[in-house]
């Protein structure tokens, strides 16, 4: 079955039924490939190769399943929301991404069946764009009706996305939001996009960031640069509080999962990430570090108040004998 491969990049992620078929594997050959884990059923009639699917992000598998579906209904739907935002490479967070989104062009009602809401309205055609061959709103309104149903910590994953690969300004989510000021969620969106910072680099990042402004710790500078007296770069962290004389750093995937460069000898990466952190504080500053389960909704009181210890602990040791960040 190496030649499913291929075919399913050309499809864009997916295999229907019918192709495997006609590839000859009947319906029988194909339970017995999903039974060995070689395809993966992910819609009715819709495989995907397994091995490259459990390497998706879960955008990326929204974006795939979004595809099969309007390669199915064809142009009689533009895809919207987020899995619009999903098509044009967005990182997404707290939306349901088991629920396609398409706006219908034919002037039927809207309705939601089998994992797809379909919506009512009118779309001009300057608010359509081509994405491989497929109808999907432009960026900036994909970002923001994606913002008015993930609420703020989601919406702002999916502004800083848009707004960090350089497709939308802010100016652009600013714009939308006065434009669909009456549609339900507007205030959310606009919090989500005021909040939302392209500096931030994952979405690890920006939960982080959503975490501090919940629980009101003070907005800090993001990746500063910690510089030696002589002006050697030692560091660039991913959050500090300058006055407090305290660091911020969300280690994700990049560093110790699935990303990770020395993925097979973890030691490595837990050593050159010691040996950086012990860089930062002999320039006399601290630091605080989390990761994702720090970010889980049941741990960000207690992650909060590691931080805030830290910063007062920074405040108390360091702030006497500053060195530069610059």
């Amino acid at each position: 079955m190496d030649d499913l491969t291929p075919i399913a990049e050309a499809n864009g992620g997916y295999l229907m039924r019918h192709q495997l078929n006609d590839l000859g594997l009947h319906d029988a050959a194909i339970r017995h490939a999903v039974r060995a884990g070689v395809l993966l059923r992910v819609r009715h009639g819709t495989y995907v190769v397994k091995a490259v699917w459990d390497l998706l992000s879960d955008s990326q598998r929204h974006a795939t399943l979004t595809r099969s579906l309007l390669d199915k209904l064809g142009p009689n739907v533009v895809a919207t929301h987020q899995s619009a935002a999903a098509l044009h490479g967005f990182d997404l967070f707290g939306n349901d991404l088991g629920l396609i989104h398409v706006t219908r062009l034919d002037g039927h009602r809207g309705r939601r069946e089998a994992g797809v809401v379909f919506h009512e309205g009118r779309l001009e055609d300057e608010q359509i764009v081509d994405v491989e061959g497929r109808q999907v709103v432009a960026p900036a309104r994909a970002v923001f009706e994606t913002c008015t149903l993930a609420g703020t910590e989601g919406g702002m994953v999916v502004a800083t996305s848009a707004m960090r690969s350089g497709t939308v300004s802010r100016e652009q989510l600013d714009e939308e939001a006065r434009a669909f000021d009456h549609w339900p969620g507007t205030r959310v969106a606009r919090l989500a996009i005021r909040l939302a910072d392209p500096r931030l680099e994952t979405v690890g990042e920006v939960r982080s960031l959503h975490l501090m402004w919940r629980h009101g710790i003070p907005h800090p500078e993001l990746q500063w640069t910690v510089t030696a007296d002589d002006g050697t770069v030692i560091a660039r962290t991913d959050f500090a509080w300058v006055e407090a004389r305290h660091t911020g750093e969300f280690d994700g995937m990049a560093k110790y999962g699935r990303l990770n460069p020395y993925v097979t000898d973890p030691g490595r990466t837990i050593e050159k990430e010691k040996v950086r952190e012990d860089a930062v504080r002999g320039q006399l500053l601290g630091m605080t570090r989390w990761v994702w389960a720090d970010l889980a909704p049941r741990h960000q009181g207690a992650t909060a108040q590691r931080i805030r210890a830290g910063l007062a602990q920074s405040a108390k040791l360091y702030t006497r004998n500053a060195r530069t960040i610059a």
